[in-house]
């Protein structure tokens, strides 16, 4: 049949391969298109059987279809075979294998041949996104779990177990905000890199997104075993590594559970996720290991995170006022606006108790509006009192948050002059490199509203961050007014501050001051403000002196000035 006149045109101009073979698979004839797939002359072709062209892996499977076709049980055979070319690739095809008419003897099979080979690598490209990570190549969440899953199923009925390691770059944000985002991404890479060279070849590591990391040892004899891989994962990541011109060393917070009988893969995650949260909030570049009393905590929070919801909304937030004064005269010129939950069943909660909570839940941002738009109608409410509120500041509420946006709405609603809104912000808050957040200061700054740099000397930037951002005042932190008297740091360290705050122009508030004592080394220093529990603590607005008072019309006299001047 292949000889007939009828059907070689057809055979050889073919764009898709054709053989056709005897009984043992030897290829008595082939077109050129098939030729071409396996990088070889259709005349050289003859010398061989279809078998010794296939991938070993596959040959097996072939004839065993072959087989069914010779017995009838298949009118023909559809396979995905691999192919070897000349060259030593591998070339995937769709081979399609029918009988050949009985009068066509010796021929005994007729095979299509298409190369799916651009087919199958955009299927497997498709495959390998839906389950690693592009950035590293490591299994993503997807992958991971599947992997967990067959470890937990295969693990042995000894001692041996599961571990599983939650692992959290420490302070990467600040990487990406200061050294931008390609940095960060080389830093993820060669952290990627080291924890899959701390590990061993059967294990696996992923990265779920972020500067997350996970690890999956199998096999593990016991804690203390888990442990000693967790130290060596966590000794290699710490050697310095060089990015964005910079000496970067990388440590990481994590979190190590064990498996327990009948424990699901998306549990044992979540127990070494929360281990690892702990360790963050228990000071960064440690372990945890997970327990119940965590996931006992765990829960706490969540029903916290709730109840904090329902709060906001059904507005049992209430805001209290605690007095900065003048340390010469105790006369209360301005006022600090601290948030208090009123729980309806556990009583006045202060912030430590809930603040965390609602930073993690992302719940600062409308808790900080409430505050704000609170300080700004008692403002306006009292414009007999001539001094200024201050409200706490978020950094999550500053660029991504639009806190000019918020901090304008409350302006406009309440009439009020912008300068008698002031606001504190962290030291990290006012370094925030982002370029939302430095145009969310200068929008502020521009508006008029007072910027303030609290608890100044506890975190980590230099003078620039005074220098450099719209800040008109700072306040020495609580640290330091406790060692005031020490005739050493603590004294050195306050008289510096309290001048370097005259010489620059700028307003300063001694915070933490507790007793008659320290006041008098605070003016000693050359503090002219203070604040503290000696002159009062945060009351509710009812309480405060001027509140009984009756509004008047604001008039342009009652505006007041810089908070040192107040």
């Amino acid at each position: 049949m292949a000889q007939s006149d009828l059907f070689r045109p057809a055979f050889d101009g073919s764009p898709i391969g054709m053989i056709v073979m005897d009984a043992e698979g030897a290829m008595l004839d082939a077109n050129r298109a098939f030729a071409r797939i396996v990088g070889r002359t259709t005349a050289g072709l003859r010398t061989f059987r279809l078998r010794d062209l296939t991938h070993p892996d596959d040959v097996a499977r072939d004839e065993e279809l072959r087989g069914q076709l010779d017995t009838g049980e298949l009118p023909y055979f559809q396979a995905q075979t691999r192919l070897i070319h000349r060259n030593g690739d591998t070339v995937w095809t769709r081979l399609t294998v029918s009988l050949a008419p009985a009068e066509a003897a010796p021929a005994r099979y007729l095979a299509h041949v298409e190369d799916v080979t651009e087919i199958r690598r955009a299927k497997d490209l498709l495959e390998r996104r839906a389950l690693y990570d592009h950035l590293t190549g490591l299994p993503n969440r997807t992958l991971l779990l599947e992997r967990l899953e067959a470890a937990l199923e295969s693990r042995r009925a000894d001692a041996h177990t599961v571990a599983c390691i939650f692992l959290d770059v420490d302070h990467f944000k600040l990487v990406n905000d200061s050294l931008g985002h390609e940095a960060g991404d080389t830093l993820l890479q060669a952290i990627a890199s080291r924890v899959r060279g701390a590990v061993r070849p059967g294990d696996t590591v992923a990265r779920l997104g972020g500067d997350e990391f996970v690890v999956i040892l199998e096999s593990v004899a016991t804690q203390a075993a888990a442990e000693a891989f967790l130290t060596v994962i966590a000794a290699d990541v710490q050697v310095p590594f060089a990015v964005g011109g910079h000496e970067v060393v990388p440590t990481v917070s994590a979190g190590l559970a064990l498996a327990e009988p009948g424990i699901t893969a998306e549990s044992l995650l979540r127990n070494a996720d929360t281990a690892m949260y702990t360790a963050k909030q228990r000071g960064r570049a440690r372990v945890e290991v997970f327990s119940t009393e965590l996931r006992s905590h765990a829960l706490s929070k969540l029903s916290i995170e709730s109840e904090l919801r329902t709060a906001i909304r059904e507005g049992e937030l209430v805001v209290h006022y605690q007095p900065i004064v003048r340390l010469d005269t105790n006369e209360a010129v301005a006022y600090e606006a601290l948030v208090r939950w009123q729980h309806p069943s556990r009583g006045l909660l202060l912030p430590e108790e809930f603040i965390e909570v609602c930073e993690e839940a992302n719940l600062v941002v409308p808790l900080g509006a409430f505050v704000i738009n609170e300080a700004c109608e008692l403002i306006a409410a009292h414009p007999e009192f001539t001094g200024r509120i201050f409200v706490n500041v978020s950094t999550r509420q500053i660029g991504s948050a639009d806190l000019t946006r918020v901090v304008t709405h409350a302006l406009e609603s309440t009439g009020i002059d912008p300068g008698r809104l002031g606001l504190e912000i962290t030291e990290s808050g006012m370094l925030i490199a982002t370029q939302a957040a430095r145009a969310d200061l200068d929008g502020l700054s521009q508006l008029g509203v007072e910027l303030i740099i609290d608890d100044f000397g506890t975190g980590y930037s230099a003078l620039s961050s005074v220098l450099l951002n719209p800040v008109s005042g700072l306040k020495l932190a609580r640290e330091f007014t406790l060692r005031l008297g020490d005739r050493s740091t603590g004294d050195r360290i306050s008289t510096t501050v309290a001048a370097l705050t005259r010489s620059l122009g700028m307003s300063g508030v001694i915070e933490g001051v507790e007793s008659e004592a320290q006041r008098d080394i605070a003016r000693e220093h050359g503090w002219a403000l203070g604040q503290g529990f000696l002159f009062g603590h945060a009351i509710p607005v009812t309480e405060l002196p001027f509140a009984a008072h009756r509004p008047c019309p604001q008039s342009a006299d009652d505006r007041s000035g810089p908070l040192a001047s107040a």
